[in-house]
């Protein structure tokens, strides 16, 4: 992790987290475990339709991410909202540059989330790209970095490396720090956290493309509050 206009370092690192779910809750654990995350609607910042092709051809229907239906999700007592492409009409994920096939060469390098308020940790529905690994590596290129903005003006970067943390969404491919989440007809969505190095409240986060060929995917980004 790098932080900038800091002087102290600090040591993060990036998990994933998988609360486990008990046998039965009580109403009230149920309201209080729901009001410590805080899901993103990223439906301002959607960069791609992906109910269309998203890497050579809008045509292709093996190029897409389509879950059955669009209502909010839930992996291991994480709670994610989803955009609804309404039909392939509305920019629903978020994909950053890459340098292969047709679209990805025109998206964004970077592209930035609100927040405003501080983390115990940042939860993605992603760990997916186009180009990704097909296997675990040892030490992949990074596919993307997680940029965190903190109120005073510092940032905090979470480094996520194919073969690592992501994996090609083309299929079911896994990698060690990234987990299975759901299967979208022939392709994957996974999961991964990050876990932010500083308790303040964190103004943005900026999804910043790293060095590789791969073209990222974004599903949906949920903050989980620090406990009181």
């Amino acid at each position: 992790m790098t932080v900038r206009g800091f002087s102290v370092a600090v040591v993060s690192a990036v998990m994933f987290v998988a609360p486990t779910s008990p046998l039965a809750v009580s109403q009230d654990e149920t309201k209080k475990s729901d009001a410590r995350f805080s899901p993103i609607d990223i439906a301002k910042y959607a960069t791609i339709v992906s109910t269309k092709g998203m890497f050579f051809s809008e045509n292709s229907t093996v190029e897409r991410l389509v879950f059955p239906d669009w209502k909010p999700k839930t992996f291991q007592g994480i709670p994610f909202r989803l955009v609804d492409p309404q039909g392939d009409k509305v920019r629903n994920v978020i994909m950053l540059n890459g340098p292969q096939g047709n679209t990805p060469p025109r998206m964004p390098k970077t592209v930035s989330l609100p927040c405003g308020k501080p983390a115990k940790a940042v939860h993605f529905l992603s760990g997916v790209s186009g180009w990704g690994a097909k296997s675990p590596r040892e030490r992949g290129p990074v596919s993307m970095i997680v940029r965190l903005h903190y109120e005073d003006t510092t940032t905090e970067d979470h480094s996520l490396y194919d073969g690592q943390h992501f994996a090609d969404y083309i299929g079911r491919f896994d990698v060690p720090k990234s987990k299975f989440a759901f299967a979208l007809r022939g392709q994957q969505v996974r999961y991964l956290a990050i876990q932010p190095g500083r308790a303040e409240k964190i103004d943005r986060i900026e999804l910043v493309k790293g060095q590789d060929r791969s073209a990222p995917v974004v599903i949906a980004v949920t903050v989980e509050l620090p406990e009181k």
